[in-house]
């Protein structure tokens, strides 16, 4: 069981900014279901808003042009670390 309340975006008793904030977030990432870690973050939805701009904006406006290259930096520290991607 969760310690940290998991707000859920089709409930209608819901913080509604929250759930706008989880809304949003399935809109523009374009998948229908959502993580917990974002269910979480949701508790704050102005940190949650910041925190996906800051991370749009460093890992698709100012990375690797494709989805191939941008894997391939993960790829290459999991091989030289060791470690199972």
């Amino acid at each position: 069981m969760a310690r940290i309340p998991l707000p859920d975006p089709d409930d209608p008793d819901a913080d509604p900014e929250a759930r706008a904030a989880l809304a949003a977030l399935r809109e523009r990432r374009g998948m229908p279901g959502l993580r917990n870690v974002q269910r979480a973050m949701a508790n704050h939805p102005q940190a949650m808003e910041q925190f996906y701009a800051l991370a749009d904006t460093v890992y698709f406006r100012n990375s690797l042009p494709t989805d191939r290259l941008r894997e391939l930096p993960y790829l290459t520290s999991a091989v030289a670390n060791r470690c199972f991607y």
